[in-house]
């Protein structure tokens, strides 16, 4: 049953405005909520097993090439969530003002409010073009001597990803939980089976590269097989063009500033390492993704939901956000006892000889993903309240404070893990302070 407030006079029929159709219940429900875990699950090992077939491709100093060409990759993407998350919430918003409203009082921004598909790929046209146009200012400094290539992949990429974003935003604000799962799910396969393909034929890495950014095409698969989808991209958000935007780019600034530590992590290293050292730290780059890859994806994945969540459960306060935070602490913690037990023997047998990292090195990384997935959750619970600049700090903070440790004079393992470490753990004060703001009363 739906928890939106519904309207029961006769002006409440919503039949024959097809801009705004009855709602599902964005509450995700048992079956939604496996879906989308499921979902993540096959994220989650596509994600290992690119990751894997680069390693035993390529040779360390190349796959070191490979990894900070894919943390760029899904450093766009992951501006790009920003664009997700604040769809989710329009689209949430908008059709809670359905459900409450009749079509003659409701109010008009929402009856106005923006497509959410055609606004996506036009904020994604404009930062694939800033992408493209800034490129001889950071292309050979990150992607090597011949970047022009792979600077246009990533371009590409990027339009075809802003798509996926509205669409998936539109699902997840909407409730259409279980084809916002097929989505993520079909999504990753289908990037690891164009890696398998180009692997078989010997690519090496710009073949791996493309073959990794053209799966950013895959909603348009999900839009032509699926009749939800369709209706869910065509869906309004709450807000007219500029209010979006003006929400939209807030979100994709906190966005950045998070992607920049979740996923673009190896740019981050290249740019504050000497070239000789940078290629040797290839097992580095695998054992930060390795770590953080079990808690990160899945949270990655259901931040639509925590979103929605966190705005239908407004009355029970900060409750919610301790009780998920100290899930993810004690799964932190246990997976950093795991990690440092088991991890170095896993590298070896995955990624093969070349890939030795200590056991200290990969207990606490795994820690440090912990402190990442907390404040993957206060920036959560924020952007819920609508406090934009307030989610958009505690990110930004965050990146700050890691890329200034980076540039610290010690080895590049112990300033890796410090860098990860600190920079999220004080995203989270700021997003805590945010939120206790907010709760108190006025005065």
């Amino acid at each position: 049953m739906s928890r939106y407030p519904r309207h029961t006079g006769s002006g409440s029929s919503q039949i024959g405005d097809p801009d705004h159709p009855p709602a599902q219940s964005a509450v995700i429900g048992a079956r939604g909520a496996t879906g989308v875990g499921l979902a993540s699950l096959i994220a989650a090992g596509s994600g290992y097993l690119v990751l894997l077939i680069a390693a035993r491709t390529l040779d360390p100093a190349r796959n070191a090439e490979f990894l900070t060409f894919w943390g760029l990759l899904f450093f766009v993407f992951g501006i790009l969530g920003g664009l997700q998350n604040e769809t989710t919430r329009a689209v949430h918003v908008a059709r809670t003002t359905n459900e409450s409203e009749s079509v003659a009082h409701r109010p008009a921004s929402t009856a106005n409010g923006v497509r959410a598909l055609p606004a996506g790929l036009a904020i994604g046209a404009v930062l694939a073009l800033v992408f493209v146009a800034s490129g001889a200012w950071w292309g050979q400094r990150v992607l090597g001597a011949h970047p022009g290539p792979l600077i246009l992949v990533v371009a590409v990429a990027t339009l075809a990803f802003s798509g996926h974003s509205a669409l998936a935003g539109a699902l997840a604000g909407s409730g259409r939980w279980s084809t916002y799962a097929r989505l993520v799910g079909a999504e990753s396969t289908m990037r690891l089976a164009l890696v398998v393909g180009m692997a078989s034929l010997g690519a090496r890495v710009f073949g791996l590269s493309a073959a990794s950014a053209t799966a950013a095409g895959t909603w348009l698969v999900i839009m032509v097989l699926s009749a939800d989808a369709r209706s869910a991209a065509v869906t309004r958000t709450g807000d007219t063009a500029r209010p979006f935007l003006s929400r939209t780019a807030q979100a994709m600034l906190a966005t950045a500033a998070s992607a920049a530590i979740v996923v673009g992590f190896p740019v981050l290293l290249r740019v504050s390492t000497a070239p000789d050292l940078f290629e040797r730290a290839a097992p580095l780059l695998l054992a930060v993704q390795m770590t953080r890859a079990p808690l990160m994806i899945p949270l990655t994945t259901y931040q639509g939901v925590a979103i929605t969540y966190f705005l239908t459960h407004k009355d029970r306060g900060a409750a919610p956000l301790l009780r998920l935070g100290a899930i993810v602490l004690t799964v932190g913690a246990i997976g950093a006892a795991l990690a440092a037990l088991l991890g170095p023997w896993l590298m070896v047998t995955i990624f093969g000889p070349s890939y030795v990292v200590a056991r200290a090195t990969l207990g606490a990384l795994t820690l440090a993903a912990a402190f990442l997935g907390i404040l993957t959750l206060t920036g959560a619970a924020v952007l819920a309240t609508g406090r934009h600049a307030s989610y958009a700090a505690g990110w930004v903070t965050a990146t700050v404070i890691t890329v200034g440790l980076l540039l610290v004079p010690a080895p590049i393992e112990a300033r890796t893990v410090l860098a990860l470490s600190a920079g999220p753990a004080i995203g989270v004060l700021v997003h805590l302070v945010a939120i206790h703001r907010h709760k108190a009363p006025p005065g």
